[in-house]
């Protein structure tokens, strides 16, 4: 999941290949209640110009119009299971016969002079927000179609007389501004809406990342604590076998019996001394050896797995002293992804440097590579931003790594900054205003001894 340092034109936001398919999502119940209102909606309005207004809203043209779309909500009410979840095509087809219908009833009802006309960002905008890029597309350009029709339509806006003309430069002003407005609405809703779900899949997989790291984590604390529980009775399995053996020896026994006695001897011995391997990890004060660590062991930690593979990784610590932080799994996989992006671009050497002071905590990590892409080095950080391309042998990646060691990173307080190295290559900043972090102290050391 490394992100790109390279300069190249070829940015890939990978858009179209995350643009998941959508269908699935919308239920048949959603678009039929979408619907409905609208035919209510669609009466009131006739209603109230026809009856209250007494303008000549040609109900023998209108009416028959409204009740088209009634009645096939009703087949869908009857006939369907409104908890059914349509498909991407499906779900565009709903919202095009809905354009339509609402383009056919303006149609009759004078067209773009017709104030209702701007209902017809509805359709487009609903799918902007909740179907794929192919049926957005599809929508705007029936959309855009439909005004057009509207500004011909031979039939006068509905008045109590002679209804008043509009001015063809008026007209021609309402058309330019509704395909404006919609193409606009839509375009925005749906670079909106997709950017929250790329962010949303995004912290998913930051999630189980982090989840992953606790749970390595946790592994380890519960193997050092079998370690120190299974040493006592492996203890007394030695003992009481080294004794029998002994026996036998002196009594000169059966040899099958004291080799198989042996063979448990030297099996259990060999369990002790991993046990004991174990056990060293634990702290000489019986805390747990995760909880704190120095931070630079920390940062050796998660670095190691990138180590041997032809670049020399470096750590420097401009500061004397060793300073002791909480082993924080947001800490060491955030490292570990920066580090790992790293050492893919650098040509030989990474550098991981440390600096305290009393107000601040900072880590940068240097390579010697390309350095970042001036093109999206604004956008670093951000989710599915990426210009490495698939090639043999070499992970193509989304763009994640480095936005999932963000997100961890500001989940500790820190503040996370891409820039140039000084030899030319691309830095990482990391850096903690001095309490983000928990450290460890003589206090700490305090209280676990008179807890």
């Amino acid at each position: 999941m490394p992100q790109s340092h390279k300069a190249s034109d070829d940015l890939i936001l990978v858009d179209s290949d995350l643009d998941l398919a959508h269908g699935g999502g919308v239920r048949l119940g959603t678009l039929v209640l979408i619907r409905w209102m609208a035919v209510a909606g669609q009466l009131a309005a006739l209603g109230v110009v026809g009856l209250v207004l007494h303008f000549d809203v040609r109900p023998h043209i209108t009416v028959p119009i409204v009740l088209t779309s009634a009645m096939l909500n009703l087949w869908f009410s009857f006939r369907a299971d409104a908890n059914t979840r349509l498909s991407d095509r499906q779900a565009a087809a709903h919202l095009a016969f809905d354009l339509a219908h609402l383009a056919t009833l303006l149609f009759v009802t004078g067209g773009l002079a017709n104030p209702f006309s701007i209902l017809l960002l509805a359709p487009t905008t609903v799918s902007a927000s909740i179907l794929g890029r192919t049926s957005t597309k599809f929508l705007i350009v029936l959309s855009l179609i439909l005004v057009t029709a509207l500004a011909f339509t031979p039939f006068p806006l509905p008045w109590n007389g002679t209804p008043p003309k509009i001015h063809r430069l008026v007209m021609a002003g309402l058309w330019v501004s509704l395909c404006f407005t919609l193409m606009f609405l839509a375009l925005y809703m749906a670079r909106v809406v997709r950017e929250g779900r790329y962010r949303a899949q995004a912290l998913t997989a930051t999630q189980i990342a982090l989840e992953q790291e606790q749970r390595l984590s946790a592994l380890g604390t519960l193997a050092a604590a079998a370690a120190h529980e299974l040493g006592t009775p492996l203890g007394t399995i030695l003992l009481a076998a080294r004794d029998r053996l002994e026996t036998l020896k002196a009594q000169a026994g059966d040899p099958d019996t004291e080799n198989d006695l042996e063979l448990i001897v030297a099996e259990a011995t060999r369990c002790r001394g991993i046990l004991s391997e174990l056990r060293e990890l634990r702290r000489t004060d019986g805390q747990d050896h995760f909880s704190y660590m120095a931070l630079e062991a920390i940062l050796r930690e998660a670095a190691a797995p990138h180590e041997g593979r032809g670049v020399d990784i470096r750590f420097a610590t401009v500061k004397e002293g060793m300073l002791t932080v909480r082993r924080l799994p947001e800490l060491v996989h955030a490292v570990r992804n920066i580090v790992e992006n790293a050492t893919g671009y650098a040509n030989s050497v990474v550098e991981i440097r440390t600096y305290w002071d009393p107000d601040s905590i900072s880590i940068t990590v240097d390579d010697d590579g390309p350095g970042f892409d001036p093109q999206i080095v604004k956008r670093l950080g951000e989710p599915y931003v990426t210009t490495r391309q698939l090639a043999a042998g070499r992970d193509g990646g989304l763009g994640l790594g480095l936005f999932i060691a963000k997100t961890l990173l500001e989940r500790t307080g820190a503040t996370v900054t891409f820039d140039r190295s000084p030899q030319g290559g691309a830095r990482v900043a990391i850096d903690w205003r001095r309490g983000d972090l928990d450290e460890y102290t003589d206090a700490d050391e305090e209280e676990s001894d008179d807890g």
